[in-house]
């Protein structure tokens, strides 16, 4: 596992710009994705049940993200000082559920925070349900 999340990082180092970039997903209310370096090493250090085909799935997040089906938002109560909201989507990895937690940041950006997977994902954080 610890060679997959090197390559992910790697990876990133190799394709994702210093300041990081944009990315058009057009998947409400995700229209651009802001995509930095940091946001790779946050995903690869949560863990997941699928650990190893998620980091290898990480060249093809945005991918992912544009096809992903919303659930809902929440708003931030103030534990991430950069964030007004947190949005939900969900997914498949190895046909079994995986949710994109993706901040809504006070500069208008979204940008992915984590994939969880079904055992670290609570539904009941969601408070605007679609």
């Amino acid at each position: 596992m610890k060679e997959e999340r090197r390559k992910a990082r790697d990876w990133a180092k190799e394709n994702i710009p210093d300041y990081g970039k944009k990315i058009i997903i057009n998947n409400h209310p995700v229209l651009i994705l802001a995509y930095y370096r940091s946001d790779i090493k946050s995903i690869t250090g949560k863990s997941h049940e699928d650990a190893i085909e998620l980091f290898k799935q990480i060249p093809n997040l945005p991918e992912i993200l544009k096809t992903s089906v919303y659930i809902g938002s929440s708003p931030d109560y103030g534990s991430h000082n950069e964030v007004n909201f947190w949005h939900y989507y969900i997914f498949l990895l190895n046909e079994k559920p995986s949710y994109f937690n993706i901040m809504e940041t006070k500069k208008g950006e979204f940008r992915i925070n984590s994939v969880s997977d079904k055992k670290g994902f609570d539904r009941g954080k969601i408070k605007n349900k679609v």
